[in-house]
């Protein structure tokens, strides 16, 4: 089912994705909705793999990670999707969350992450929401070199809009700061992004017509029931 070509979101991604890259590009059959992306784009964000929600990420390898044994390093990685909802549906909204690890030692040593989600509604290109990425807790949990315990982080980001085409773009950015002159050292890193997608059905103009005139039918039934008492 994830692998049947939508024409109209594939037409869309070919507009938007560079000449070179056109070989690589994947539209996944969602069932009331469609997801096209180029997967020789999605960087540091590694495999993408459908859920019964949306999508999600796994990196793979040396995967979406940083680390300091001295100064500030950062990492950061874009991914873009083109999201169309089939007929009689309609997209409403997007949730993003992230999960990973961090592990830091040394007095000032430090850890950080950001991003945002931004929707691009293709249908209406005037509208657009970017939210920033929202970490749940300070990543100040520290560690020695003789524990080497790593602690959990999370991060989360919602865009509401309404559309039936969107592109949809995720921006991360993942930052260690070790300070060597008290032997520190910092590491982050990513480990799964999650993707949900809202998509609700749009009542056909048959159906919106006789609920109408349904609520219209019991809308004078009171009104008569009002008059008699």
């Amino acid at each position: 089912m994830f692998n049947r070509l939508k024409p109209l979101a594939a037409l869309i991604a070919t507009a938007l994705m560079s000449t070179g890259a056109l070989a690589a590009t994947q539209t996944l059959d969602a069932g009331n909705y469609s997801i096209t992306y180029d997967d020789a784009a999605l960087g540091k964000f590694g495999v993408l793999i459908p859920t019964a929600s949306g999508i999600s990420f796994a990196p793979s390898g040396d995967g979406f990670s940083v680390e300091s044994f001295s100064g500030p390093k950062t990492v950061k990685s874009i991914v873009a999707l083109t999201i169309a909802a089939d007929a009689g549906y309609t997209l409403t909204g997007f949730s993003l969350s992230e999960q990973g690890s961090y592990l830091k030692f040394g007095d000032g040593s430090q850890v950080t992450a950001g991003g945002n989600l931004t929707v691009q509604d293709l249908v209406n290109t005037s509208a657009s929401v970017t939210k920033q990425l929202v970490v749940s807790a300070p990543l100040t949990d520290s560690t020695t070199f003789e524990d080497f315990v790593s602690s959990p982080w999370t991060a989360s980001a919602a865009a509401q809009l309404g559309t039936t085409t969107a592109t949809v773009s995720i921006y991360n950015m993942l930052g260690a700061w070790g300070v060597s002159a008290n032997d520190g050292y910092a590491t982050i890193g990513k480990s799964n992004v999650v993707l949900d997608i809202s998509v609700v059905a749009v009542p056909e103009p048959q159906s919106l017509a006789m609920l109408l005139a349904g609520l219209g039918i019991v809308g004078a039934m009171a009104r008569r029931r009002r008059i008699g008492a």
